[in-house]
């Protein structure tokens, strides 16, 4: 019995390694492929750069709307929306959202609403895997397109800042996998 104990854990620890290897190579995005008939742009707010991205690619974009999820209730729109920003109603704040889970509810509705079938996701690249599932989840006949927020090099920084940010991923990928679970479980 106590073999067999620890065959099973040993499965499960391999198991969750090559699961973390194949989540770290996953929020790697090199190049990210866009589809021209981009009509959606979801911004997760939470993190550095999230929103100034998303209205650049409302820039690039011009037919299509925006919606920026998850934004604290104490902040104002002006503070959020530019003054060189001529259709203001193109763009979509959500002040309910307090996690991914609610982020991607609110999304999906949002895409319902407006008839969008062709969204450009966009958070920080550890944020897009968890994102993504849950938003097909919601939505299985949207198309969500990864647009992450760049990361900067790890290669230069100091040992414990690297060990820190694969801690950091290490909290990532575990809510990764509850959010499968989520589903599996409802």
């Amino acid at each position: 019995m106590r073999r067999l104990i620890i065959l099973l854990l040993t499965f499960i620890l391999i198991s969750l390694s090559l699961g973390f290897i194949f989540f770290f190579n996953k929020i790697h995005y090199k190049d990210t492929h866009l589809n021209n008939n981009i009509k959606g742009i979801a911004v997760l707010t939470g993190g550095k750069g999230r929103i100034k991205l998303g209205l650049q690619a409302l820039g690039k974009y011009p037919h299509a709307k925006l919606i920026i999820s998850g934004v604290d209730k104490k902040v104002s729109d002006e503070f959020i929306i530019p003054s060189y920003i001529e259709d203001k109603k193109k763009i979509y704040i959500d002040r309910l959202s307090e996690s991914t889970i609610q982020n991607a509810k609110v999304i999906s509705s949002w895409a319902k609403e407006n008839n969008i079938n062709n969204i450009l996701v966009i958070t920080s690249y550890y944020h897009i895997p968890r994102s993504i599932l849950l938003l097909e989840s919601y939505s299985p006949n949207i198309n969500f397109y990864p647009f992450p927020v760049k990361r900067k090099s790890i290669k230069e920084l100091h040992f414990i800042k690297k060990l820190n940010i694969y801690l950091f991923l290490t909290e990532e990928y575990i809510k990764y996998l509850l959010s499968h679970l989520t589903f599996v479980i409802n």
